[in-house]
């Protein structure tokens, strides 16, 4: 019975739901979001001071206008083929991360190989106890009446 539940143990505590691998999986992908949460909080950052520019100062309002073709009262405007408009241009707002399951062995898998350990131990200890039984037993001849040793007198 030990050892079933020394494999159930050590299965479960390397490869179970909660065990040292799933553990790093899910660590391995704290660390890939936290990535993408700096970089989402970085392009916030950046569109919020492009919307307080855009709100409050007029020479980031006039080029912006610009951009979109208007012109102010005296102005000319030349469009030349080939660039990139304001309309064309798209914001990066990150790309979609989705968590991943982290794999482990499920729990009846890890309770199987501790009993099927356990059935190999008993079935392995049994064979040599019937061994020791049979075999030792017809070796050794039957002793008959009281064993006396040869131990010095005092």
């Amino acid at each position: 019975m030990l050892a079933g539940t020394c494999v159930y143990v050590l299965i479960s505590l390397c490869g179970g739901k909660d065990s040292i691998l799933a553990s790093r999986q899910l660590q391995e992908q704290k660390r890939i979001l936290t990535g993408k949460t700096d970089e989402i909080q970085r392009i916030h950052d950046r569109l919020n001071l492009e919307c307080t520019a855009l709100e409050k100062d007029a020479d980031v309002i006039a080029a912006f206008a610009r951009k979109l073709g208007f012109v102010q009262d005296g102005e000319k405007l030349v469009k030349i083929n080939g660039l990139i408009t304001a309309a064309d241009y798209v914001y990066d707002a990150g790309r979609v991360s989705k968590a991943v399951e982290p794999f482990f062995l499920p729990e009846w898998f890890c309770k199987l190989l501790g009993v099927v350990a356990f059935f190999l131990v008993y079935g392995l200890e049994l064979a040599r106890d019937l061994r020791v039984w049979l075999f030792e037993r017809r070796r050794a001849g039957a002793v008959k009446g009281i064993p006396v040793y040869d131990l010095p007198q005092i």
